[in-house]
């Protein structure tokens, strides 16, 4: 082992003797992870079902039939969506009133017929006026068909204009038009450009990046306090080199990330449900995450002159760019400026990346989220040996 390792080691074992770093990296921030999925968990901020009905009162017209869906048909409107088939408007009312569907769509008699002779028909709607979001998603089902309706009656009107044509071949022409009509509406999940962790890994996620960045103080802080105590001049009077003792406080920062990291993840998984997604991914995330951790708390003791002056503005940049990043709020929540100003946290970049991976997609779709975290760890690492170089400690 080497002379960082040992310095590493020193410190590591004391650090494991006073548990601190274990209160700070591992029950601290999943503690808070626990009560914050207590509190909001049961909310859903990515999945929304809504349930109609359907009354068929046109029964047996072709135009009615596309909108309602062959039985059995793998496109069919109630396949998950549709809770029931009232026989009557006051059934259908009934359901709708009552809040057991969002919304009921009423096929009033004669609406084919009516679609064919070119002739204004619509389908009613009865919402749960309790429930406006579903209300609107019933309304714009039926807005979309009405489209595809219209398609038909302009065909029969066309044809009708020419006044050339008999009764029975306008007949057929809007009935082509009308068979051209979609078999059903389907109803289902949409991927999105914005990917958002469930809400148990998100808080689990978040908790761990904020509390990572207390955690790895305590390593470089060690160098801080090696000077108070006046033992960093024994160790720079031995053959020791001023670099070594530095390395050494920062694989103490990196070892404390790394382990924190990974008892959060496998507590969280097992104990709230979290889902951090591919393995690799999630590594390297942490691997990044931990350095670039490490890089700013390192630039922060290159300039404190006490213990305590870098504890408190390791605090401030801790909790002022973990709110700035999101780990309050999923990340998508921030509007205007404020979206583009939490690029400049690397807690953003960190659960960016793992909301990339929950949209199931490769290694590739978190490469702009490492290049972020490098980005931070370079600048940060760079600013930090310049100022130790300047105190004496690097060479």
């Amino acid at each position: 082992m080497g002379t960082a390792g040992l310095i590493a080691r020193k410190d590591l074992l004391l650090r494991i003797r006073d548990r601190s770093a274990f209160i700070v990296g591992v029950l601290a921030p999943l503690g808070l992870a626990f009560i914050f999925n207590l509190i909001l968990g049961d909310l859903d901020t990515g999945a929304f079902t809504a349930e109609f009905s359907v009354t068929n009162l046109d029964g047996g017209g072709q135009v009615a039939e596309a909108f309602v869906g062959l039985p059995g048909h793998p496109g069919d409107l109630h396949r998950g969506h549709l809770a029931d088939r009232p026989a009557t408007e006051e059934e259908a009312r009934g359901l709708a009133e009552s809040a057991e569907v969002a919304a009921a769509f009423v096929i009033p008699e004669g609406f084919s017929a009516a679609v064919e002779r070119g002739e204004d028909a619509e389908i009613l709607i009865i919402a749960d006026p309790d429930n406006p979001t579903s209300a609107e998603i019933g309304r714009s089902i039926a807005e979309g068909f009405s489209s595809e309706v219209r398609t038909a009656q302009l065909a029969a009107a066309t044809a009708a204009s020419t006044g050339q044509l008999a009764p029975a071949d306008i007949a057929a022409i809007a009935q082509r038009a009308a068979a051209g009509l979609p078999e059903a509406i389907v109803i289902g999940s949409v991927e999105t450009e914005v990917r958002e962790l469930d809400l148990a890994t998100f808080f689990a996620a978040s908790m761990s990046v904020f509390f990572l960045f207390f955690t790895v103080s305590f390593g470089v802080n060690g160098l801080i306090e090696e000077t108070q105590l006046g033992t960093i001049r024994r160790l720079l009077a031995a053959p020791i080199r001023a670099s070594t003792i530095v390395t050494g406080k920062a694989i103490v920062s990196f070892a404390l990330g790394i382990v924190s990291m990974t008892l959060l993840i496998i507590a969280s998984s097992l104990l709230i449900g979290a889902e951090w997604g591919n393995p690799v991914g999630v590594g390297l995330l942490v691997i990044m995450g931990v350095v670039a951790a490490t890089g700013m708390m390192m630039v922060v003791a290159a300039f404190a002159k006490t213990p305590e002056q870098a504890g408190n503005l390791q605090a401030i940049l801790a909790v002022g760019l973990g709110m700035l990043g999101g780990i309050f709020f999923p990340t998508s929540l921030g509007t205007g400026v404020l979206s583009y100003l939490a690029y400049i946290s690397p807690h953003r970049w960190f659960l960016v990346g793992l909301g990339d991976l929950s949209g199931g997609g490769g290694l590739s779709v978190i490469l702009p989220s490492l290049l972020g975290l490098a980005a931070f760890a370079v600048v940060s690492w760079a600013v930090a040996m310049w100022r130790f170089s300047q105190k004496g400690l690097a060479v």
